[in-house]
């Protein structure tokens, strides 16, 4: 019976341990949200940032989301939307800009 119980706390923490796969409207939030986080880092101070909209697709083979944003920059002197696009890593801690 010893031996029932540490398999069982094994396979509870295994299972609590994986993470959890975004998918649908969770993964289109995290995105925007990466993207938001990532411009307000390096755009000027006093320019606010608004992430509309994203177009995303999965490359498995390189571990990345290909992102399309639609952006609104606002900044003093002017106000503009424009799309924006970047590579975001699986786990949402590398974003790089590719126009």
């Amino acid at each position: 019976m010893k031996y029932f119980y540490t398999l069982f706390l094994l396979l509870l923490f295994g299972a609590a341990c994986n993470q959890k796969v975004l998918s649908g409207k969770e993964l289109e939030d995290k995105l925007k949200m990466t993207m938001t986080k990532h411009l307000q880092e390096t755009m000027k101070p006093g320019t606010d940032v608004t992430v509309k909209d994203v177009m995303y697709y999965p490359e498995k083979m390189k571990d990345i989301y290909i992102c399309t944003f639609v952006v609104r920059i606002k900044t003093p002197n002017s106000d503009t939307t424009g799309s924006m696009m970047a590579l975001i890593s699986r786990d949402f801690k590398k974003v790089t800009r590719t126009q």
